[in-house]
């Protein structure tokens, strides 16, 4: 089509080349030459080379100005904690506490909690005799004990917090991957999980990974195969001469 035969074609025509769409006001019920000078407009806009696809030329869209409405409903919002809840009530705003604090011991700057922290054992020689403690019981163990403790119930309320807040339909993590205990007895998480957790998240995309970036020498994924139902000969003799 030549300029002058799109001028002509695009009387009475609204265009949105970044959702390639046009809107054909006029009274015919012919809707190729809208197309064809749809298709004349996008030839004309800027081609870039995109390097995830090659090398190869693409046009370049402008922003699109129709708003087109949501496939999806807007997702809910996450369940409130019983944290979030309480501090709404009471009025109690986040505030970022600063991590280094002074104490009046050493009469320095510590950190609030981690290593060297001000609530660490192992700058203290000497912890009082409470009287809670029973015969014989060694006070720092018992410190230690009730820190473990604390940490364990803490640790319990996150998951708990985590699952109530958690969408409908959400796979968790620890589904995922399993994770095992190493040397030191902490937890960690193999690599061979970390891999399956890898290739899992990748079939979740709508192209089933087919178009997702790889690292190296990764290996594309398995591309589902559809499975067909096989016919036997008496079958196929009476499916051709159309008898039930």
């Amino acid at each position: 089509m030549t300029s002058t035969d799109a001028g002509d074609a695009e009387f009475g025509m609204e265009f949105d080349e970044g959702n390639m769409c046009v809107f054909d006001t006029s009274t015919g019920e012919d809707l190729a030459p809208a197309a064809q000078a749809l298709v004349h407009r996008l030839f004309k806009l800027e081609r870039v080379v995109d390097g995830s696809l090659g090398g190869m030329r693409v046009v370049k869209l402008p922003e699109g100005v129709t708003s087109i409405p949501r496939e999806k409903p807007v997702p809910k919002a996450p369940e409130p904690t019983k944290w979030e809840v309480f501090a709404k009530e009471k009025g109690i705003q986040k505030k970022k506490r600063d991590r280094m604090v002074w104490d009046e011991e050493s009469q320095s700057f510590k950190p609030r909690y981690g290593y060297k922290s001000k609530k660490s054992l192992k700058d203290v020689p000497i912890l009082e005799h409470t009287p809670d403690l029973a015969d014989g019981e060694n006070p720092f163990t018992k410190k230690k004990r009730e820190v473990k403790d604390l940490v364990e119930k803490n640790e319990k309320k996150r998951r708990a917090n985590e699952k109530k807040s958690r969408r409908k339909g959400a796979v968790p993590l620890p589904s995922l991957v399993e994770v095992e205990k190493g040397p030191s007895g902490k937890g960690r998480i193999p690599q061979k999980q970390l891999v399956k957790s890898a290739k899992i998240a990748q079939r979740s995309t709508a192209s089933v990974g087919r178009f997702d970036k790889r690292v190296g020498s990764e290996a594309p994924n398995p591309q589902p195969v559809a499975q067909r139902r096989k016919v036997s000969s008496l079958e196929f003799f009476f499916s051709t001469r159309g008898v039930q």
